[in-house]
């Protein structure tokens, strides 16, 4: 894809293009806890049934606890301890702070479009303050649908307040830029830091 043109509004996904993260740091903390091994408890909830559900808003942190601990059957880990492991994946994307700021310079918005549980996204909030920089969020748990539903692409257009083919999108899942496309987003696979920036700005 060439460098992006005739755009006002651009928008990021959070993981894995803002913030990393590595789920595979909680399954070892967690089976700690459990007769699992890690990777079995990393294939056993994450990406899983249970956490699109936690991810869309369907379950609370407390149902989601419960579930975890009944299916782990975890021994001596509370809901808090549970919890701040399961936020503690987290890290910032080397970079991305910088090119956040010119993209806030040069373009009308920066919106940020997340499939995302609430205590996920309340620690990054809190702990890295480049997210607040979004003049919108539009965020999974709180809409009740996951990318890549049409229906969030929509309220990102409809927020946006142009046309979607004014509209830049980074995600670093192909199936999600493809949703993007058929909604007429201009929309490009995340393939790095340098490589975003040559996109938007031709550097």
């Amino acid at each position: 894809m060439n460098k992006v043109r005739d755009i006002k509004v651009v928008m990021f996904d959070l993981g894995n293009v803002i913030i990393c993260f590595d789920h595979m740091i909680a399954a070892e903390k967690i089976a700690k806890y459990c007769d699992r091994r890690p990777q079995e408890i990393y294939d056993l909830f994450f990406y899983s049934d249970l956490t699109e559900k936690f991810d869309s808003g369907k379950i609370d942190e407390d149902e989601f606890f419960n579930e975890v601990k009944n299916l782990l059957n975890l021994n001596g880990l509370d809901k808090p301890g549970f919890y701040k492991i399961w936020n503690d994946i987290f890290w910032e994307n080397p970079g991305i702070a910088e090119v956040i700021t010119e993209v806030k310079r040069h373009y009308d918005k920066f919106f940020i479009i997340s499939n995302v549980n609430k205590p996920h996204f309340e620690y990054i909030w809190r702990e890295f303050p480049i997210v607040r920089e979004a003049d919108e969020i539009i965020l999974s748990y709180e809409i009740g649908v996951l990318k890549p539903a049409p229906e969030i692409y929509k309220i990102a257009i409809e927020k946006a307040q142009c046309l979607p083919s004014e509209v830049f999108y980074t995600d670093d899942r192909p199936e999600l830029i493809q949703a993007a496309k058929t909604m007429g987003l201009q929309a490009c696979l995340f393939q790095g830091v340098n490589s975003i920036k040559n996109l938007i700005f031709g550097q």
